[in-house]
């Protein structure tokens, strides 16, 4: 075989080099003979291959690790966790967002700063105690470093964005396919007995590729949200460890020097909110199980828009994984919903607001009166909650989920009607069961606590309510016994009708015996033995 360059092909390209290339990228999967009497040069064009052998080799042995580092997974979570980190110690910086700013790097919390927050939670739960009907978690308050809070909080995301990450990383792998012509030059690679790897032919090789891109892309939006983070609920979720408020101390004090904020009353406001959070899903179990489960769903039905897709990959460099991190999610993942998953997000939307309006609540009575500020600091929260900050996008780019809680005002005018109407105790009552809360059409008229079974009107109330209850009770009943006003009581005809006043036994329609009443013939009010009354108890 000549060494030649390949004629057409991208520059002067070495044909040996480039089998070298696809040799070591496949190792022992190919086999002898698989690229005789392929197109090489259509092949090194589609997937933007460089034309230097040593940087040929170097993307080989880079295509091996991360082919090796992936195992069976949908999402190669070792390049994510390991970008995910050095996103987080603010060494790799988000594609196209400015360098991040607050404390450099990822700093150990120093033991000042343990002191201080962990002060402030102790008076945090003083302070929450009275106002809840639920039990104050005890456990002592976690101080994190930002690769503390991704290594407690990974093994709760990775659940919850694997199926969508399976999905995306397939639709990844068709659109790179059809770039390179997959019945082409690469369904001849496979016709030949090229064993490629994940999972045995062109295909699979290409869903490991895009499972590396969805990889990177989710590194990139976790790492840059652990250094924006205050503690592990500050999503709605229940990220960290059960029964365990932790806080991450220097996004705590960047927090802090942003918003020129107080420093004890920030720590106490905080802690207070990580700790009302915690005990929340303490007292529901079933409502972190719930909010997981719905996330979870939601992915599964997850699609993509294809044309974007295919579009996104037009040029894509497949030698070069560093140049996968050039590409934003909003260029590479274009989202499309049907109407159930639309109805989906509007129930996972709510329950957050709830969940953030009840937190809101409930720390607002605690501190109202004792720390200085707090309108302030809520309404630093409220505001990054309705913005987002750039982590938050681009995470719900990533995975297609929008985690930001929707009517959070009227929630919270619900959970004031409900302590109005119903106390601390029946407030808390309402997180027993998902059928106690209230729907998105409730929210949005006009808010108002459901009633319980035992506070519902009985069946006629109405009715009833008209009824007066005599005030000599055994009086009224002596006189219904001895028969006394029995004249002026209402009787029946022999149809079961009741008469008309002043009707007698002849009047009316006739009956079979010539409308005579046997029980009453002569209208007097007496039996025909002369008895008395009929209908006489005596």
């Amino acid at each position: 075989m000549s060494d030649a360059p390949i004629p057409g092909g991208p520059g002067d390209m070495d044909e040996e080099a480039l089998k070298r290339f696809l040799k070591e990228t496949f190792g022992d999967a190919l086999p002898e003979g698989a690229l005789d009497g392929l197109d090489l040069s259509a092949l090194a064009q589609q997937a933007n291959l460089p034309q230097d052998p040593a940087q040929l080799r170097a993307a080989a042995a880079q295509m091996q690790h991360l082919f090796a580092a992936q195992g069976d997974s949908p999402v190669n979570w070792q390049m994510a966790e390991d970008l995910a980190r050095r996103t987080a110690a603010g060494q790799v910086t988000l594609p196209g967002v400015e360098t991040p700013s607050g404390t450099p790097g990822d700093p150990s919390p120093s033991a000042e700063q343990v002191a201080e927050l962990r002060q402030a939670a102790q008076v945090a739960r003083l302070w929450l105690d009275p106002v809840l009907a639920i039990d104050v978690p005890s456990a002592e308050l976690q101080v994190y470093g930002r690769g503390t809070w991704l290594a407690r909080t990974l093994p709760r995301w990775k659940p919850i964005v694997e199926p969508v990450a399976k999905y995306m990383a397939g639709a990844i792998g068709e659109a790179i396919s059809a770039q390179m012509g997959q019945m082409g030059d690469l369904g001849a690679m496979g016709a030949a007995g090229m064993q490629m790897p994940g999972g045995g032919d062109p295909a699979g090789m290409m869903e490991r590729i895009g499972g590396t891109m969805f990889g990177v892309q989710f590194g990139h939006a976790i790492g840059a949200l652990a250094r924006e983070i205050s503690g592990t609920t500050d999503l709605g979720l229940p990220l960290g460890r059960d029964g365990e408020p932790a806080l991450v101390a220097a996004n705590v004090e960047d927090l802090i020097s942003a918003h020129s904020l107080d420093p004890a009353a920030t720590r106490i406001f905080l802690a207070s909110r990580e700790i009302a959070h915690t005990a929340l899903f303490t007292a529901a179990p079933w409502l972190g199980r719930a909010l997981f489960s719905a996330i979870e769903d939601y992915s599964r039905g997850i699609t993509l828009d294809l044309d974007a897709l295919d579009e996104m990959v037009r040029g894509l460099d497949l030698s070069d994984p560093q140049s996968m991190q050039a590409r934003r999610p909003e260029e590479m993942f274009v989202f499309t919903r049907r109407a159930s998953q639309e109805r989906a997000l509007e129930e996972l939307a709510t329950t957050l607001a709830l969940i953030e309006a009840w937190v809101d609540h409930v720390t607002t009575k605690a501190l109202t009166g004792k720390l200085p500020d707090l309108e302030a600091l809520r309404e630093v929260l409220r505001r990054r909650r309705a913005a987002g900050s750039p982590a938050e996008q681009m995470l719900s780019k990533t995975i297609g989920i929008e985690m930001r809680p929707r009517r959070v005002r009227e929630a919270l005018s619900w959970w004031e009607s409900v302590l109005a109407t119903e106390g601390e105790s029946g407030r808390e009552a309402k997180w027993d069961h998902p059928d106690l809360l209230p729907t998105a059409e409730v929210l949005s008229g006009t808010p108002q606590a459901p009633r319980t079974d035992a506070a519902a009107p009985a069946e006629g109330a109405e009715e009833l309510a008209d009824v007066t209850i005599p005030v000599d009770f055994d009086a009224e009943l002596e006189k219904l016994l001895s028969g006394e006003g029995v004249d002026d009581a209402p009787r029946e005809d022999e149809q079961g009708r009741l008469r008309e006043d002043g009707e007698g036994p002849g009047d009316g329609e006739s009956t079979d015996d010539g409308g005579s009443d046997s029980g009453d013939s002569d209208g007097s009010g007496t039996d025909q033995d002369g008895n008395g009354p009929a209908g006489d108890a005596r």
